[in-house]
């Protein structure tokens, strides 16, 4: 964990709530969404980056374009493909995974996140 100070108190932040700041941050510097909403699109993000790398996951979000798109994803084969640990302090403003269907490498952008759902075969 990280220790920062705020005025004469410490407070200990973690990776988790360091990354999901940042997202919070991201996705409201370029969407009109409610900080609620905001917070909740941040904390699911991280719960899907967190179940990927073990299993595949139902994903949609909105392409840059703006069409919608829902595909199953994982991060399984992450650290074989790209010989590095999958590390969420990466993702600035695109989430990475391998899609199923299109047997390749994507990306979604983090603001234009709306749910996902585990797959359990």
């Amino acid at each position: 964990m990280e220790k920062q100070t705020l005025g004469h108190q410490q407070k200990y932040v973690t990776k988790n709530e360091r990354v999901e700041n940042l997202w919070k941050k991201l996705i409201g510097q370029e969407t009109d969404l409610s900080e609620e909403t905001i917070a909740w699109m941040a904390r699911r993000i991280l719960q899907l980056t967190a179940y990927m790398p073990y299993g595949c996951a139902l994903i949609a979000y909105r392409k840059q374009n703006g069409d919608f798109y829902m595909g199953r994803g994982t991060l399984i084969h992450y650290e074989a493909d790209f010989h590095r640990k999958y590390d969420i302090e990466r993702i600035q403003n695109h989430v990475v995974y391998w899609d199923i269907e299109q047997q390749g490498w994507r990306t979604f952008q983090i603001e234009n996140f709306l749910e996902w759902k585990p797959v359990v075969s």
